[in-house]
Formats: C-alpha cells, structure tokens, sequence
C-alpha cells in the first residue's frame, strides 16, 4: 500500500485488505450497490439523487464539515440554538466590531471565548456544551464591553444586579460522535446515531464486508455501538443502514474502492 492521501488512496477489499471479498446474495447486492466511476449522464443522476438527500431531514449527527459549513453560512444574528451538544451564538451590530466574546457563569467568566466572524459579517461562537450542563448562564463582551446577549430574549439579573443570558436545556443534548475511539487492549468502537429501532451493521475489510456478521447494538434511541477486536494496521469500512451502504459522517478520513466508491477509513495502532 502506498502512503498517500486517504482522498485517492486505492485498494482491494477482502478479509486482510490482500484477497477480494467474497461475492454477496444478489438481493443483498442490489441493496448495497458500491458508487463506481461513471459516465457523465450517470454524474448528473447520482447530482440530482444527492439534491433529494439534501432535501430530506437529516438522520445523523452533524459532522465537523458540517458544523462549518453552518456557521459560515449564518447570514443574521438569532437566539442561541443547540446543533447536537454545540451551543450556536451569534451576534452583529450596525456600527462594525472589532472583537466579540462569551464567558459563562460555569467557568466563573473566566475563560475568555471568542467568536469568529464569517463572510456575512456575523460573529459567530460554537461553544461545545459540558456533560450535564442544562443551564447555561453566560454575557458577551463586544469590544470590551460586557453585556446580556440582544439576541437571546432570556434575561435575568443576578445579586449584583448585573444582567446575563439564559439558555436552558430540556433534556441532555446527543453528544457529537468522533469515530472510531481507540480502547486499550486493541478495542476499537464505532458509535452510529440515525433514526431509533433499526438494525446497523458494520462491514469492513476485517470480517470479509459482510453486512450479516456485526450488528451494533441501541444503547439508546437513535444511538448504536460496537466495540470490535482487529488487527493494527490500515482498514476500511462501511456502514449498513435501512438496507443502503453508509459512510461513517463522523470519520472525516476516506478512501476508494477499485470501482471508485467510496469507503471510510482509520488505522488500527499497533
């Protein structure tokens, strides 16, 4: 195997990434068709398919390419909202700022966040909330000058009579998803979020790229797991959802099939 980008890195599937894999059930086949190099009418189908993707509500947890994608594109300052356990402020006035920042009453205001500002002139913060964080107290500072938060109506006034934001939770939020995590004694686990009481598989090139051999299990609605045992080393994989092929959001790291379709990547550490 060469070392080389992940993004144009080639291989051939089988149980050691050194033998094809075995052939599939055509019915399972059908189900799992791999994206391969294409003509340019099929380039057009697979661009008007992704447009119908984009379009239907979203089933997984949001990458990091996602997240950035979404602060670049917020055009106007809004109310706080959560994006799984990241908690979005924004903020813009009408005369330009130089800096703007938080500090929240958990840390005792003193860790100073910073906002950056996108192309539309927004500041924005994403700001990764605490496990078992339901309320969140916090002010801007804008220039220098510290204040409650314009665009979050939820206001209160603590003893000193000073005023800061209010943002509180319902529920604990769905914590964002790094795959894979790395346990002692070689245990590798994958963590998958989509819709709850469905049954995931993972294939890979460790068990042949067998969709019927590791199922992960719900820990919680919406949100399965698997710890597998594996060689170190470079591997692929895949996930199996709802009978259709899946790469893993939460693993920017891909590679390629001699077809050319695309599959998620990690190395095992020895």
């Amino acid at each position: 195997m060469k070392k080389s980008d992940l993004s144009t890195q080639r291989f051939t599937p089988g149980p050691r990434g050194d033998a094809p894999a075995p052939a599939l059930d055509p019915a399972v086949s059908a189900a799992l068709v791999p994206l391969r190099k294409v003509s340019l009418l099929r380039l057009l189908l697979l661009a008007c398919a992704a447009g119908i993707v984009l379009l239907a509500p979203p089933l997984f947890a949001v990458s990091p390419q996602g997240l950035d994608v979404l602060i670049k594109g917020i055009a106007a300052p809004a109310a706080p909202r959560m994006v799984d356990d990241i908690l979005i402020l924004s903020y813009r006035q009408d005369r330009p700022a130089r800096s703007v920042a938080a500090r929240f009453a958990h840390e005792d205001y003193r860790i100073l966040h910073p906002f950056a500002r996108n192309e539309f002139g927004v500041f924005v913060l994403d700001y990764p909330v605490p496990a078992g964080r339901r309320d969140i107290r916090y002010r801007i500072g804008v220039d220098g000058l510290w204040m409650s938060d314009p665009s979050n109506p939820m206001v209160q006034t603590d003893e000193l009579g000073i005023e800061f934001s209010l943002v509180t939770l319902d529920r604990e939020p769905p914590r964002s998803i790094a795959n894979p995590r790395f346990d002692p004694g070689g245990v590798i686990t994958f963590l998958f979020r989509g819709t709850p009481s469905r049954r995931v598989s993972i294939a890979g090139d460790w068990n042949g790229w067998d969709p019927f051999v590791e199922y992960l299990a719900e820990e919680e609605p919406g949100m399965y797991r698997i710890s597998l045992r594996m060689l170190p080393g470079r591997h692929w994989y895949y996930f199996i959802f709802e009978g259709r092929r899946v790469l893993d959001v939460s693993n920017p790291a891909t590679g390629s099939d001699p077809d050319g379709g695309l599959v998620s990547s990690f190395s095992a550490p020895g």
